[in-house]
Protein backbone atom coordinates (compact mmCIF):
# COMPACT_ATOMS: atom_id res chain seq x y z
CA UNK A 1 0.00 0.00 0.00
CA UNK A 2 2.93 2.49 1.03
CA UNK A 3 5.18 1.35 -2.24
CA UNK A 4 1.55 2.38 -4.52
CA UNK A 5 0.74 5.73 -2.75
CA UNK A 6 4.20 6.68 -3.24
CA UNK A 7 4.05 5.98 -6.88
CA UNK A 8 1.02 7.51 -7.23
CA UNK A 9 2.18 10.66 -5.60
CA UNK A 10 5.01 11.06 -7.83
CA UNK A 11 2.96 10.79 -10.55
CA UNK A 12 1.27 14.28 -9.29
CA UNK A 13 2.42 17.19 -11.13
CA UNK A 14 2.89 20.26 -8.66
CA UNK A 15 0.27 22.46 -10.96
CA UNK A 16 -2.34 20.00 -9.95
CA UNK A 17 -2.23 18.12 -12.61
CA UNK A 18 -2.29 14.51 -12.39
CA UNK A 19 -0.05 11.76 -13.60
CA UNK A 20 3.13 13.76 -14.51
CA UNK A 21 6.44 13.96 -13.71
CA UNK A 22 7.08 17.11 -15.29
CA UNK A 23 4.73 19.91 -16.08
CA UNK A 24 6.08 20.05 -19.43
CA UNK A 25 8.88 19.24 -22.42
CA UNK A 26 10.66 22.00 -24.02
CA UNK A 27 11.85 20.50 -27.62
CA UNK A 28 15.03 22.08 -28.90
CA UNK A 29 16.87 20.78 -32.16
CA UNK A 30 20.96 22.04 -32.54
CA UNK A 31 22.47 21.41 -35.94
CA UNK A 32 25.95 22.31 -36.13
CA UNK A 33 28.73 23.30 -34.11
CA UNK A 34 27.62 23.38 -30.38
CA UNK A 35 29.06 27.11 -29.07
CA UNK A 36 31.31 27.06 -25.74
CA UNK A 37 28.00 29.07 -24.02
CA UNK A 38 25.94 26.07 -24.61
CA UNK A 39 26.68 23.72 -21.29
CA UNK A 40 26.22 26.81 -19.02
CA UNK A 41 22.99 27.08 -21.05
CA UNK A 42 21.99 23.43 -20.01
CA UNK A 43 23.02 24.26 -16.32
CA UNK A 44 19.93 27.15 -16.26
CA UNK A 45 18.09 23.95 -18.00
CA UNK A 46 18.89 21.51 -15.12
CA UNK A 47 17.56 23.94 -12.24
CA UNK A 48 14.29 23.91 -13.86
CA UNK A 49 13.09 20.62 -12.45
CA UNK A 50 9.83 20.71 -13.63
CA UNK A 51 10.66 21.36 -17.06
CA UNK A 52 12.21 18.60 -19.36
CA UNK A 53 14.07 19.27 -21.95
CA UNK A 54 14.21 16.99 -25.31
CA UNK A 55 17.38 17.98 -27.43
CA UNK A 56 18.19 16.46 -30.75
CA UNK A 57 21.52 17.62 -32.31
CA UNK A 58 23.88 15.37 -34.83
CA UNK A 59 26.90 16.94 -32.15
CA UNK A 60 28.77 14.61 -29.67
CA UNK A 61 26.79 14.99 -26.33
CA UNK A 62 28.98 12.88 -24.03
CA UNK A 63 30.99 15.52 -22.08
CA UNK A 64 27.27 16.50 -20.88
CA UNK A 65 26.92 13.59 -18.76
CA UNK A 66 28.75 15.18 -16.30
CA UNK A 67 25.65 17.56 -15.77
CA UNK A 68 23.40 14.42 -14.12
CA UNK A 69 20.49 16.19 -15.49
CA UNK A 70 17.75 13.70 -15.16
CA UNK A 71 15.72 16.50 -17.08
CA UNK A 72 17.77 16.21 -19.93
CA UNK A 73 17.45 14.34 -22.35
CA UNK A 74 19.94 13.87 -25.99
CA UNK A 75 18.69 11.90 -29.24
CA UNK A 76 21.44 12.08 -31.86
CA UNK A 77 19.90 12.06 -35.67
CA UNK A 78 20.92 13.58 -38.49
CA UNK A 79 19.61 17.09 -39.94
CA UNK A 80 18.54 14.69 -42.75
CA UNK A 81 16.68 12.64 -39.83
CA UNK A 82 14.81 15.41 -38.48
CA UNK A 83 13.63 16.73 -41.92
CA UNK A 84 11.95 13.32 -42.66
CA UNK A 85 10.51 13.16 -39.03
CA UNK A 86 8.94 16.58 -40.08
CA UNK A 87 7.86 15.53 -43.67
CA UNK A 88 5.93 12.45 -42.26
CA UNK A 89 3.52 15.16 -40.35
CA UNK A 90 2.80 16.64 -43.52
CA UNK A 91 1.10 15.67 -47.14
CA UNK A 92 2.83 17.67 -49.29
CA UNK A 93 6.35 18.01 -49.61
CA UNK A 94 8.21 20.83 -47.54
CA UNK A 95 11.28 23.18 -47.46
CA UNK A 96 13.67 22.13 -44.85
CA UNK A 97 17.33 22.89 -46.37
CA UNK A 98 18.33 24.39 -43.37
CA UNK A 99 18.87 24.16 -39.95
CA UNK A 100 17.50 27.70 -39.26
CA UNK A 101 14.37 27.16 -41.45
CA UNK A 102 13.48 24.85 -38.51
CA UNK A 103 12.14 28.54 -36.84
CA UNK A 104 9.18 28.57 -38.77
CA UNK A 105 8.40 24.75 -37.59
CA UNK A 106 8.82 25.75 -34.17
CA UNK A 107 4.92 26.35 -33.92
CA UNK A 108 3.96 23.11 -34.77
CA UNK A 109 6.56 20.78 -32.84
CA UNK A 110 3.48 20.17 -30.81
CA UNK A 111 2.12 17.95 -34.12
CA UNK A 112 5.63 17.07 -35.19
CA UNK A 113 7.03 15.70 -31.46
CA UNK A 114 3.41 14.57 -30.86
CA UNK A 115 4.33 11.22 -29.97
CA UNK A 116 7.60 12.25 -27.66
CA UNK A 117 5.08 14.78 -25.87
CA UNK A 118 2.21 12.31 -24.73
CA UNK A 119 1.88 12.90 -20.70
CA UNK A 120 3.16 16.26 -20.39
CA UNK A 121 0.30 18.88 -20.35
CA UNK A 122 2.74 21.83 -21.98
CA UNK A 123 4.94 21.72 -24.74
CA UNK A 124 7.35 24.77 -25.63
CA UNK A 125 10.87 25.66 -27.25
CA UNK A 126 13.69 27.78 -26.52
CA UNK A 127 16.46 29.04 -27.87
CA UNK A 128 19.92 28.17 -26.52
CA UNK A 129 22.03 31.25 -26.26
CA UNK A 130 19.62 32.63 -23.24
CA UNK A 131 19.87 32.03 -19.42
CA UNK A 132 16.87 30.28 -18.12
CA UNK A 133 15.38 31.35 -14.54
CA UNK A 134 12.54 29.41 -13.42
CA UNK A 135 9.75 28.86 -15.60
CA UNK A 136 7.52 26.77 -13.17
CA UNK A 137 7.63 29.42 -10.54
CA UNK A 138 7.41 32.49 -13.23
CA UNK A 139 4.25 30.86 -14.62
CA UNK A 140 2.79 29.87 -11.41
CA UNK A 141 3.48 33.46 -9.70
CA UNK A 142 1.78 34.86 -13.43
CA UNK A 143 -1.40 32.88 -12.94
CA UNK A 144 -0.89 30.69 -16.12
CA UNK A 145 -2.64 27.71 -14.28
CA UNK A 146 -5.43 29.26 -12.53
CA UNK A 147 -6.35 31.16 -15.56
CA UNK A 148 -6.15 28.45 -18.12
CA UNK A 149 -3.38 30.02 -20.56
CA UNK A 150 -3.22 28.23 -23.63
CA UNK A 151 -0.02 30.12 -24.39
CA UNK A 152 3.39 31.95 -22.81
CA UNK A 153 5.44 34.17 -25.25
CA UNK A 154 5.54 36.35 -28.16
CA UNK A 155 9.22 35.82 -29.71
CA UNK A 156 10.75 32.84 -30.71
CA UNK A 157 13.43 32.67 -27.72
CA UNK A 158 10.77 30.63 -25.58
CA UNK A 159 7.00 30.13 -25.98
CA UNK A 160 5.26 27.36 -23.70
CA UNK A 161 1.31 25.79 -25.25
CA UNK A 162 -1.14 23.75 -23.87
CA UNK A 163 -0.53 20.56 -25.01
CA UNK A 164 -3.87 19.83 -26.83
CA UNK A 165 -4.91 18.51 -30.88
CA UNK A 166 -6.58 22.31 -30.88
CA UNK A 167 -3.67 24.49 -29.75
CA UNK A 168 -1.21 22.36 -31.62
CA UNK A 169 -2.99 23.07 -34.69
CA UNK A 170 -3.75 26.74 -34.48
CA UNK A 171 -0.60 27.20 -36.77
CA UNK A 172 -2.79 25.23 -39.50
CA UNK A 173 -5.82 28.32 -39.21
CA UNK A 174 -4.52 30.94 -41.45
CA UNK A 175 -5.41 29.37 -44.92
CA UNK A 176 -7.53 31.63 -45.61
CA UNK A 177 -6.01 34.87 -44.04
CA UNK A 178 -3.17 36.00 -46.39
CA UNK A 179 -0.20 34.66 -47.67
CA UNK A 180 2.45 35.04 -44.77
CA UNK A 181 -0.31 33.25 -42.67
CA UNK A 182 -1.02 29.81 -44.89
CA UNK A 183 1.60 27.24 -43.25
CA UNK A 184 1.86 25.59 -46.56
CA UNK A 185 3.58 28.70 -47.92
CA UNK A 186 5.65 28.80 -45.06
CA UNK A 187 6.78 25.00 -45.33
CA UNK A 188 7.11 25.14 -48.88
CA UNK A 189 9.12 28.21 -48.99
CA UNK A 190 12.96 28.23 -48.38
CA UNK A 191 12.39 31.50 -47.26
CA UNK A 192 12.22 32.30 -43.56
CA UNK A 193 9.06 33.91 -42.73
CA UNK A 194 9.60 34.51 -38.95
CA UNK A 195 6.19 32.28 -38.51
CA UNK A 196 6.97 32.22 -34.58
CA UNK A 197 6.56 35.14 -33.42
CA UNK A 198 4.28 38.07 -34.10
CA UNK A 199 3.67 38.54 -37.92
CA UNK A 200 3.14 34.80 -37.74
CA UNK A 201 1.59 32.43 -35.33
CA UNK A 202 0.87 35.36 -32.75
CA UNK A 203 -1.63 36.67 -35.06
CA UNK A 204 -3.43 33.06 -35.34
CA UNK A 205 -3.69 33.16 -31.77
CA UNK A 206 -5.58 36.35 -31.29
CA UNK A 207 -7.87 35.40 -33.86
CA UNK A 208 -8.26 32.02 -31.71
CA UNK A 209 -9.72 33.61 -28.62
CA UNK A 210 -7.64 31.64 -26.55
CA UNK A 211 -6.38 33.39 -23.42
CA UNK A 212 -2.80 34.29 -23.54
CA UNK A 213 0.41 35.48 -20.88
CA UNK A 214 1.96 37.67 -22.71
CA UNK A 215 3.46 40.39 -20.89
CA UNK A 216 7.38 40.85 -21.24
CA UNK A 217 9.12 39.59 -18.44
CA UNK A 218 12.35 38.41 -20.03
CA UNK A 219 15.62 40.46 -20.92
CA UNK A 220 16.71 40.73 -24.95
CA UNK A 221 19.73 42.39 -24.92
CA UNK A 222 20.57 44.44 -28.05
CA UNK A 223 23.84 42.85 -30.41
CA UNK A 224 24.18 46.08 -32.06
CA UNK A 225 25.65 47.38 -28.16
CA UNK A 226 29.04 45.82 -26.32
CA UNK A 227 26.92 46.86 -23.19
CA UNK A 228 24.08 44.54 -21.96
CA UNK A 229 21.40 47.02 -23.65
CA UNK A 230 17.74 46.19 -24.20
CA UNK A 231 16.12 47.41 -26.67
CA UNK A 232 15.87 51.39 -26.51
CA UNK A 233 17.20 51.68 -23.50
CA UNK A 234 19.98 53.89 -22.18
CA UNK A 235 23.37 52.79 -21.47
CA UNK A 236 22.94 50.41 -18.58
CA UNK A 237 25.41 48.86 -15.97
CA UNK A 238 24.34 45.68 -16.59
CA UNK A 239 25.31 42.17 -15.70
CA UNK A 240 23.82 38.91 -14.66
CA UNK A 241 24.37 36.01 -12.12
CA UNK A 242 23.26 32.75 -11.70
CA UNK A 243 23.76 30.22 -8.92
CA UNK A 244 22.01 26.98 -8.21
CA UNK A 245 21.05 28.78 -5.12
CA UNK A 246 19.53 31.63 -6.12
CA UNK A 247 18.93 30.89 -9.97
CA UNK A 248 19.03 34.11 -12.27
CA UNK A 249 19.78 37.91 -11.66
CA UNK A 250 19.87 40.36 -13.59
CA UNK A 251 22.02 43.18 -11.53
CA UNK A 252 21.96 46.58 -12.82
CA UNK A 253 24.00 49.46 -11.57
CA UNK A 254 21.35 52.92 -10.94
CA UNK A 255 22.62 56.18 -9.69
CA UNK A 256 25.28 54.43 -8.01
CA UNK A 257 22.64 52.04 -6.29
CA UNK A 258 22.07 48.45 -7.56
CA UNK A 259 18.56 46.98 -9.20
CA UNK A 260 18.46 43.54 -9.18
CA UNK A 261 15.73 41.21 -11.03
CA UNK A 262 14.73 37.59 -11.27
CA UNK A 263 14.06 37.70 -15.36
CA UNK A 264 12.59 34.50 -16.73
CA UNK A 265 15.20 34.15 -19.22
CA UNK A 266 18.07 36.48 -20.37
CA UNK A 267 18.40 36.48 -24.26
CA UNK A 268 21.90 36.88 -25.78
CA UNK A 269 21.31 36.93 -29.56
CA UNK A 270 24.12 34.80 -30.56
CA UNK A 271 26.28 37.38 -28.81
CA UNK A 272 29.87 35.53 -28.73
CA UNK A 273 30.70 35.03 -24.84
CA UNK A 274 34.10 33.81 -24.01
CA UNK A 275 33.51 31.15 -21.81
CA UNK A 276 36.17 28.78 -19.73
CA UNK A 277 36.19 25.16 -20.29
CA UNK A 278 33.24 24.00 -18.88
CA UNK A 279 32.35 22.80 -15.79
CA UNK A 280 29.67 22.04 -13.68
CA UNK A 281 30.16 24.72 -10.73
CA UNK A 282 27.56 26.50 -8.28
CA UNK A 283 28.14 29.67 -9.57
CA UNK A 284 29.18 32.54 -12.39
CA UNK A 285 28.20 35.40 -14.06
CA UNK A 286 28.25 36.70 -17.36
CA UNK A 287 29.98 40.43 -18.41
CA UNK A 288 29.95 42.29 -21.95
CA UNK A 289 31.25 39.63 -23.22
CA UNK A 290 32.58 36.78 -20.96
CA UNK A 291 31.35 33.91 -18.62
CA UNK A 292 33.33 34.44 -15.58
CA UNK A 293 33.25 31.55 -12.51
CA UNK A 294 32.57 32.93 -9.00
CA UNK A 295 30.18 35.02 -6.90
CA UNK A 296 28.64 38.57 -7.61
CA UNK A 297 30.55 41.90 -8.47
CA UNK A 298 31.18 45.33 -6.23
CA UNK A 299 30.06 48.56 -7.45
CA UNK A 300 33.34 49.29 -8.04
CA UNK A 301 33.84 46.20 -10.10
CA UNK A 302 30.86 46.98 -11.79
CA UNK A 303 31.57 50.39 -13.04
CA UNK A 304 34.55 49.24 -14.76
CA UNK A 305 33.10 45.87 -16.32
CA UNK A 306 30.29 47.32 -18.26
CA UNK A 307 31.67 50.60 -19.74
CA UNK A 308 30.13 50.45 -23.68
CA UNK A 309 32.63 50.68 -26.42
CA UNK A 310 32.73 49.82 -30.27
CA UNK A 311 31.44 46.56 -30.83
CA UNK A 312 33.00 45.41 -33.54
CA UNK A 313 31.81 41.64 -33.62
CA UNK A 314 28.49 43.54 -34.43
CA UNK A 315 29.77 45.43 -37.01
CA UNK A 316 31.62 42.70 -38.83
CA UNK A 317 28.45 40.87 -39.01
CA UNK A 318 26.64 43.99 -40.52
CA UNK A 319 28.98 43.59 -43.23
CA UNK A 320 29.06 40.05 -44.45
CA UNK A 321 25.43 40.62 -44.27
CA UNK A 322 25.41 43.28 -46.78
CA UNK A 323 28.32 41.59 -49.05
CA UNK A 324 25.55 38.34 -49.25
CA UNK A 325 22.64 40.78 -49.77
CA UNK A 326 21.52 38.14 -52.21
CA UNK A 327 21.73 35.41 -50.45
CA UNK A 328 19.81 36.57 -47.30
CA UNK A 329 17.25 38.97 -48.73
Amino acid sequence: VLILYFFIMSKVSLCGCPYLLSLAQLIIPYFGKLPKFFPYFLLTAKRNQKIDFLIYTDQKVDQFTILNANNIEFVTLSFDEIREKVQSKFDFKISLKTPYKLCDYKVAYGLIFEEELKGYDYWGFCDTDVLLGDIYQFLKEHSFFDNDYVRYGLLGHLQIFKNSQEVNRIFMSGKDLNYRLNYKNVFTSEQNFIFDEEKGIQILFEKSGFEQLQDKFFDDIDISHFSFREYGEDEPKRYYSWSQKHGLKSINLIDGQLVIKHPLYAHFQKRTIECPEFEPIESFYVIPNKLVFGEELSIQEIEEVTKNKFYWTYWKRILRSKLNIEKYS
